[in-house]
């Protein structure tokens, strides 16, 4: 079943608030009360070995945030352009329940498994 204009206009107002809740979570993260550019450091805290290890969680969840603003960027590009609901590797519309559920899919279920396999880190 196709997507009725009423699931678009929800889909995209999901992504431009989850994109203001990623945006806002990721300059909490780096920002400083000036608004500088300031990543956290947990120097001195405690065990030095694991100070590197907390700076390297705190990297990688803003590496994760702004990978998914980039998914969301695109799939509100797809929704501008008319192209949102088509699978980016095979073509073919994807279901329904699958965009509702996470709209900034790029791939149909199926393409999205072979993706995983073929780009897992090993």
């Amino acid at each position: 079943m196709p997507l009725s204009p009423q699931d678009l206009q929800r889909i995209e107002q999901e992504l431009r608030g989850r994109r203001a809740a990623v945006l806002e979570e990721l300059r909490s993260e780096t920002r400083d009360e000036q608004g500088l550019l300031s990543l956290p450091s947990h120097r001195g805290e405690g065990d030095p070995g694991v100070d590197f290890e907390m700076e390297a969680v705190d990297l990688a969840q803003s590496l994760r945030d702004a990978g998914e603003i980039q998914a969301i960027d695109a799939a509100l590009r797809r929704l501008r352009d008319g192209h949102y609901g088509h699978c980016a590797d095979c073509g073919e519309a994807i279901d329904t329940a699958r965009l509702l559920a996470q709209p900034a899919a790029p791939r149909c279920a199926a393409c999205q498994q072979h993706f995983e396999r073929t780009h897992a880190r090993a």
